[in-house]
């Protein structure tokens, strides 16, 4: 909504810069074997509104054949666009479905598709905060959830790790963890109201 990705948004949307899928994917087909790319820093997948195009997400799958794609999608989970994303996931491009709060992730998470969850903004590093107290203070913060999936907030969000480093949100394998993004950026307050309260460690945190 801000800087220079809304400036290429607002591009996008005059129909300057973008409009095409298949030269969007132009580059993604050169990508060396192996390496990970990550689709959409903002918007969503193909489709109509909350329907996903499912000619656009395989041609996506084909031009990332054999590479690793970080890729996140709000649509909502309907039968159609489950059989979809189960059906890249087939073609190696695996997608996250993305919840608003860890209660939503849980449900999302039944349909055994990789999740990603937005998470209150005290999971993350505080300004000035060291590594070594950010993790005694995240020790207090609920790490599991409601449903005794574990949640692993993203690395890239207090350490120096990359995506490229780290990788999990291509994998479409994870034995049900959750990766969690702590709300950060000038809209964190409204963030934190979606996500809801950080809440405590709970006894699945001894497991």
């Amino acid at each position: 909504m801000t800087g220079p990705l809304k400036l290429h948004w607002d591009m996008v949307t005059s129909g300057e810069r973008g409009t095409d899928l298949d030269e969007a994917l132009q580059p993604i087909r050169k990508l060396n074997r192996g390496a990970i790319w990550r689709y959409g820093q903002a918007g969503d997948l193909p489709g109509d509104k909350d329907t996903i195009d499912r000619a656009g997400v395989l041609k996506i799958a084909k031009a990332s054949k054999g590479k690793r794609a970080i890729i996140f999608t709000h649509k909502p989970p309907s039968l159609d666009n489950i059989a979809i994303i189960r059906e890249a996931a087939a073609e190696g491009l695996n997608i996250n479905l993305s919840a608003d709060s860890i209660e939503k992730a849980d449900n999302l998470a039944d349909l055994g598709l990789p999740v990603a969850v937005v998470l209150n903004s005290e999971y993350g590093r505080r300004k000035d905060e060291s590594l070594s107290e950010y993790r005694r203070r995240a020790k207090d913060l609920a790490n599991y959830t409601p449903k005794g999936r574990k949640i692993a907030v993203c690395p890239a969000t207090y350490t120096d790790v990359s995506c490229t480093q780290c990788g999990v949100c291509a994998d479409g394998e994870r034995k049900g963890v959750i990766v969690g993004f702590p709300a950060h950026g000038t809209k964190k307050k409204r963030v934190d109201e979606i996500a809801g309260h950080a809440g405590k460690r709970s006894d699945h945190g001894s497991r």
